[in-house]
Formats: C-alpha cells, sequence, structure tokens
C-alpha cells in the first residue's frame, strides 16, 4: 500500500471517528432535552394538582366546622337541634339552603348527609326519600368518624365513583349527635387539571377499589390492574394494555405518534393510604420528529464532509495535509459552540422553571393568606357586635356618674378594655383585607412623630429603659396617599418587634425614612418604577432565624413571649395594609440586627390639615327624628341612648321589614341602618325600598365587617355616610351631624 492510500485512509478514518463522536454528543443532548421539557411540565402539573387539592380540603373543612358551629348563630342552633330530635323533615328544611348555595359555588358538589352514631344514614339531603341504610361497610371514613368523633377527609369511592369527602363530627350541649358528611366529584380535579395543563388527565384506580361502585356509576376504561377515569376516555383506550402502573413515566406508542404518560400525585384516602393515581400524558411527536430531523441533518452533513475529504485529498494531497489541521480544528469549535448553544437553551429552561416555581409559591401564599383572612374577617364582624355594648355602655354609664365616684375608675377600665378589643379586632379585618379604605394624604415623618410622644411609644419606653429609639428623617419627604391610621400601626409593630428582639440587652432602634426612586432595572420587580417613600425600621438584635423568616407575615405564627407580646398578628397587619396601600414589605437579617423596609408610592398632593376634637356640645342635634334599625336588642339601646344624650328624638326597628312598614305612615330625619340583618332583607336592600318611597332619604350605614361591597352599592344609592361598630359617642354624632348637614 502507497504512503499516499496509508495517509488518506488515516485522515479519513480520524474524520469518520470526529463525526461519530458529533453525532452521539448530538444525540444525547437531544435526548436531555427532551428529558428536561417532560420533568418541568411534570413538576407543573404536580404542584397544580397539589394546589387544587389543599385548596379544596382547607375550604370545605373549614365550611364544615362552621356549618355545625351551634354557638355563632341561632339559625345553626336551630338546625343542630333539629339533628339532636331526629326532626327528619325540619334538618331537611334547613339544611337544603346551604346545600344549594355550595351547588351554586360548586358544580362539582354532589352530596350532604347526616349520619347516626350506628353508622345508619338519618338523612341525605340530595335524596331525602333514601335513608335508613348502614354505611359503614361503603363509608369507612364515617365509621371512623363516629368511632374516635375527629373530622376525617380525603378521596373515597363507595357506591357512586370517585369523590373528595369531608366529615364531621356533630355535638350538641356536649352530647354527640352523629357525623354530617360532603362529597364533591372526582372529576373537578380531572377537569380542573386538564382545562389548567390543555391536555388529557385522568385518574388510574386499583380494579379492587373500582368494584365497590355500583355498574350504573361505572363509567372508567377497565385494564388488566386499573380502571382509568379520565377527561378524555376513547384517546386512553388503545393505550391502556401498554401502561405498567408500577412505573412513574412510560413512553407509548399510537398511530405514528409518541407519548408520555406520568404520575402526578397520589389520591390518599381519610387514612392517608393510596386510592388511586392522577397521571397525565403528553404528545411529544413534534420533539421527537424535531430531534430526530436534527439528528437526519447532522448525519447527512457528516455524510457529505466523509465525501468531499476523499476528493479533495485524493486530487490534493499535498496541498491539502495543512488544511486537513485547520478543518478538524474548525470541527473542535463548531462542536463547542453547538454545546455551549444548548447549555443556554437549558440554562433558560431552568431559570423559566425557577420562576414558575416562584409564582406558585407566591400564588398558594396569597390563598392561604386569604382563606385565613376570610375566617378573620367573619370572627371580626361577630366580635364588633359584642364589643358595642363593652365600649359604649360605660361611656353612657361614665356621663351620669359625678367626677368623685368610686364606680368612675372600674368604668374608665372597662371601656379603655373594650376600645382595646376593638384595636385588635380591627386588627383583624386588616388580615382579612377589608378594613374601611379611608385614604388621606400624609407626611410619614409626623407619623412617626406622633407615634414616639403617643402614650403607646412612651409605654414601650418604660418597658424596654435599656432600648434606645433613634430617628433619621429626610427633611424634603415627599408625601403619602394613606389610611393614617394603618400607617401608624405598621410603625407601632414594627418597632414593638425590633424591642421585643433587644428584650434584656442594650440596644438601638433606628427609624429612617427617604425618598427612593426605582426604575426598570431595579431589583423590586413586583413593583412598577416611579417615586417611592421608604420607612425603614432597624435593629442590632440577634436576628431572626432563617427558618422562621418565611413565616413572620403568617397571621399567629410568632415566637415571643405569650401574654406580652401581643397577638400574633403584628406583621400580618403590616404585610396586609402595605397590599392594600400598593406598598411592598421586606425584610432583611443576620446576626448583627433586623431591618423592615416599606416602600409607599409617594404623592405630590398636599397634606390636609387635622381636624379638631369637637364638643358634646357641637354635637348636639334640634330634636331631628332618628330611625335605628338593627336585629340586635342592646345595639338598638345603645344607639337610642347615645342619640337621646345627643338631643335626638329616636324610633327603632328590629329588621328591614318592620323598618318599611313604619316608614309606610311615618317619616324620619335620618335613618341609621344595620348593614347585615339575620333574618331577612340587609340594610342595602332595606334603604333602596325606602327611597322607592321617600326620595332623597338621608341614611347612615352600620356595620361590624368595615366598608363591604354592599356597604358601597348603599352610599351609590344616596346613603350619606359609614360608621364600623363598635362606635363611640363622638363617632356617632359626627357622623349624624354631617349627614344630616349634607
Amino acid at each position: 500500500m502507497s504512503t499516499r492510500t496509508k495517509v488518506i485512509a488515516a485522515v479519513m478514518l480520524v474524520i469518520l471517528t470526529i463525526c461519530a463522536i458529533f453525532l452521539a454528543l448530538f444525540s444525547r443532548q437531544n435526548r436531555q432535552n427532551l428529558q428536561s421539557i417532560i420533568s418541568s411540565k411534570a413538576e407543573s402539573a404536580s404542584i397544580v394538582a397539589r394546589a387544587i387539592i389543599d385548596q379544596a380540603g382547607r375550604q370545605y373543612s373549614l365550611r364544615m366546622k362552621s356549618f355545625v358551629s351551634y354557638k355563632a348563630f341561632d339559625s345553626k342552633e336551630q338546625l343542630i337541634k333539629a339533628f339532636a330530635d331526629r326532626d327528619r323533615q325540619r334538618l331537611q328544611t334547613l339544611s337544603t339552603p346551604f346545600f344549594d348555595l355550595l351547588q351554586k359555588e360548586n358544580p362539582y358538589f354532589a352530596s350532604l348527609g347526616w349520619i347516626l352514631p350506628d353508622n345508619t344514614a338519618f338523612l341525605r339531603v340530595h335524596d331525602p326519600e333514601n335513608f335508613g341504610q348502614d354505611v359503614s361497610t361503603m363509608r369507612p371514613d364515617v365509621a371512623a368518624v363516629n368511632k374516635d368523633r375527629r373530622p376525617r377527609s380525603g378521596f373515597t369511592t363507595g357506591y357512586v365513583g370517585l369523590h373528595y369527602r369531608v366529615v364531621q363530627p356533630v355535638f350538641y350541649q356536649g352530647a354527640y349527635l352523629g357525623a354530617v358528611q360532603i362529597g364533591i366529584k372526582g372529576e373537578i380535579l380531572i377537569d380542573s387539571l386538564s382545562r389548567e395543563l390543555k391536555t388529557p388527565v385522568g385518574v388510574a384506580i386499583p380494579n379492587s377499589e373500582y368494584a365497590t361502585i355500583l355498574p350504573k356509576h361505572q363509567k372508567g376504561l377497565n385494564g388488566p390492574t386499573h380502571t382509568i377515569v379520565a377527561s378524555m376516555p376513547t384517546f386512553f383506550d388503545p393505550l391502556l394494555r401498554e401502561i405498567d402502573w408500577t412505573k412513574a413515566q412510560h413512553t407509548l406508542k399510537d398511530d405514528a405518534k409518541t407519548y408520555i404518560l406520568f404520575n402526578v400525585n397520589s389520591l390518599a384516602n381519610f387514612q392517608g393510604k393510596e386510592l388511586g393515581i392522577l397521571f397525565v400524558i403528553l404528545d411529544i411527536t413534534p420533539e421527537v420528529h424535531k430531534g430526530r430531523a436534527l439528528l437526519a441533518s447532522a448525519f447527512a452533513l457528516s455524510a457529505i464532509l466523509l465525501a468531499l475529504s476523499f476528493v479533495i485529498l485524493y486530487f490534493s494531497y499535498g496541498s491539502l495535509v495543512q488544511k486537513i489541521v485547520d478543518l478538524n480544528l474548525s470541527l473542535a469549535h463548531n462542536n463547542r459552540e453547538l454545546e455551549k448553544s444548548v447549555e443556554e437553551r437549558t440554562q433558560i429552561l431552568l431559570t423559566e422553571i425557577e420562576e414558575r416555581k416562584i409564582t406558585e409559591a407566591k400564588l398558594q401564599k396569597a390563598e392561604k393568606m386569604e382563606a385565613i383572612g376570610l375566617m378573620a374577617g367573619g370572627v371580626a364582624h361577630d366580635l364588633n357586635n359584642i364589643l358595642s355594648g363593652v365600649v359604649s355602655y360605660p361611656e353612657l354609664l361614665l356621663m351620669q356618674l359625678p367626677e368623685d365616684s368610686e364606680l368612675r375608675r372600674p368604668l374608665t377600665t372597662i371601656h379603655e378594655s373594650g376600645l382595646r378589643a376593638a384595636a385588635v379586632v380591627a386588627d383583624l379585618l386588616t388580615v382579612a383585607r377589608s378594613a374601611a379604605k379611608v385614604r388621606e394624604v400624609a407626611q410619614i415623618n409626623t407619623i412617626v412623630h406622633d407615634y414616639l410622644v403617643s402614650p403607646e411609644g412612651k409605654k414601650l419606653l418604660a418597658l424596654y429603659p435599656d432600648v434606645k429609639i433613634k430617628t433619621q428623617l429626610a427633611s424634603k419627604l415627599a408625601n403619602i396617599f394613606c389610611s393614617p391610621v394603618h400607617v401608624r400601626k405598621c410603625l407601632m409593630n414594627l418597632v414593638i418587634n425590633a424591642a421585643e428582639a433587644l428584650d434584656t440587652s442594650c440596644g438601638t432602634i433606628l427609624i429612617i425614612s427617604e425618598n427612593r426612586k426605582l426604575s426598570a432595572s431595579t431589583d423590586k420587580k413586583d413593583l412598577p418604577p416611579g417615586d417611592y417613600v421608604a420607612l425603614t425600621v432597624r435593629d442590632d438584635g440577634p436576628g431572626i432565624p432563617d427558618a422562621d423568616l418565611e413565616h413572620i407575615f403568617e397571621p399567629f405564627y410568632t415566637k415571643k413571649k405569650m401574654g406580652r407580646s401581643g397577638t400574633g398578628i403584628g406583621l400580618a397587619v403590616v404585610w396586609s395594609a402595605m397590599q392594600d396601600h400598593g406598598g411592598r414589605v421586606s425584610v432583611e437579617s443576620n446576626g448583627q440586627g433586623t431591618t423592615f423596609t416599606l416602600l409607599f408610592p409617594a404623592t405630590t398632593a398636599k397634606e390636609h390639615e387635622a381636624a379638631h376634637h369637637v364638643t358634646i356640645q357641637e354635637l348636639q342635634g334640634k330634636g331631628e327624628q332618628i330611625l335605628v334599625v338593627d336585629d340586635e336588642p342592646y345595639q338598638r339601646d345603645i344607639a337610642s341612648q347615645l342619640l337621646n344624650i345627643l338631643g335626638y328624638k329616636v324610633s327603632t326597628a328590629s329588621s328591614g321589614e318592620e323598618a318599611l312598614r313604619s316608614m309606610t305612615d311615618n317619616k324620619a330625619d335620618l335613618i341609621l341602618l344595620d348593614m347585615l340583618m339575620d333574618p331577612g332583607i340587609n340594610g342595602r336592600q332595606t334603604y333602596e325600598e325606602i327611597i322607592k318611597k321617600h326620595p332623597g332619604q338621608k341614611a347612615v350605614i352600620a356595620s361590624g365587617f368595615s366598608e363591604s361591597d354592599e356597604v358601597k352599592k348603599a352610599i351609590s344609592l344616596g346613603a350619606c355616610a359609614f360608621i364600623k361598630k363598635p362606635y363611640t359617642l363622638e363617632e356617632l354624632g359626627l357622623a349624624i351631624k354631617k349627614a344630616l348637614q349634607a
């Protein structure tokens, strides 16, 4: 063999080896990219599925607990008493509105039933003629609740198919009555996830479990070991026998198409045991074809390269020896560029996945805060009605006692305690994001100064004598449009937290105000660019542990001393208030201290002058006729006495219907109207009917639940003002006076 032939063969072998390595690397990278896409979609589907299940579980568990809490409302006590008396007809009548409400909210809501302690079905609200059966066999969750009298929730099959069920024990006056349960069709999970992901979704249930379902309710596709209940049943039919459910991921082929089927989540029963497998199927045919096309192109280019190399080497042996080296270098460079491109694309995908995780975490946190807020708002409404007596009656008695009476001190203490309790309720309403949004132009420096010289500020310094508070307030600070009460509450909570962190040690709290300008490139991506005012509270304490840092804004989460550090909702109030103001709160902490920063949108509007404190003489009426409408007797009595002291003539009505009858033959200069009245029509409906007969009728709306949508509708109809319970004599007098003069 000649030297020329040997050299050409050697060079061709080298080129062939390089091409083979290139094709292998390209093929491997293509498979890795495909698997990365699949993993990303699988993780997204799992997160969405868990969010749907967790949200349904928390929401309906809270609803069921409230449903059987007979002490909250008289109507609920009547419901539980009907169950205690085993009055099936009355129980059906009282349960039906709740059942209809749940069905209207959620079309997948299927059943509501009452079960006796011996596991006998006492009443099925959705099927009232079907009762008396022993459900312990088909409903082991009900039997478990009757046994240990604790609530249960989870997925079941039973006789009617896959359902998510919540079972709540029922007690009345210390006696156990039985259980109440609700059922939501399992299709809610399949349909919701299918709409969200825009791909077929299903649940695989072991045949042994699926066999418990009655034949008329069996609509799944039967396989060797599992039965599929899916959003698109016909799609899965030809693929069913290829699936091995012991594997978490399968590659399936049908009619020249390639699919990936992966398990998203396990559906657990009330015992936490797996009842079924939630899965998603993705069509990856385009990705597979694209990969094959790229691989074929690379193979074709390699073949062309080999052919050209042979021709060139054969005819230009002498001149191309050096060029062979250059070609190898070029190939190596192209290979590096390709790998770099693939790595960049992979990094982009990883970044997108991370951003999606962050977004979903924020969504889950917002939903959690909303659920807790709804609960806090409902509690706050009831407490405000109760506190009306605690705040108002002592104030009335103090007006009638001489200055030297021994009763003045305890009555004053009761009155102040009621006001402090009302302040705690106001915090709950802030967490519920339902506090009255009374906004005005204010100066943060003024709010800081007023707090530090207030009794609350002085009390804090007395409680922590070794703690020093310093300020660095900007001289030309912009104004903000805010609720000064809530901004002051935020400042107070942050300063108290800082003092608690320093506790027994000497330390310094620094309060800083400054103007800030955010641009599009600023790290605060959740705030639009513009001018802001920053309020910073910094301490040099031991800092907050990393494990606690992500939970500090959750309501009732606290690591502080009981009885000294408040209610555990201080930072939740800060978070909710900043959300309402369109701003943000951020926190930084390490071993040298903690810094909280509040960012408020700045405004160029001027600050209003502070309103002066009015005297009782300025609030006196001129004998105008006031109609008080409230379903609470003591609330009518409080309002009547306060208005009589202010010189008004007062008549009362215990419901909206009674108010309408009173206004048929009588007139009133103003109506003090409660918003929430049960049973019967509410305040807005009452006012809407009154103005049909008395156009321009003046009214003041009162409620313990702050400024709801119904209150806003009433004001849009012509009501003059809104006042939140519990109110003082001055607050009521001002509202009435302004309304009459409007």
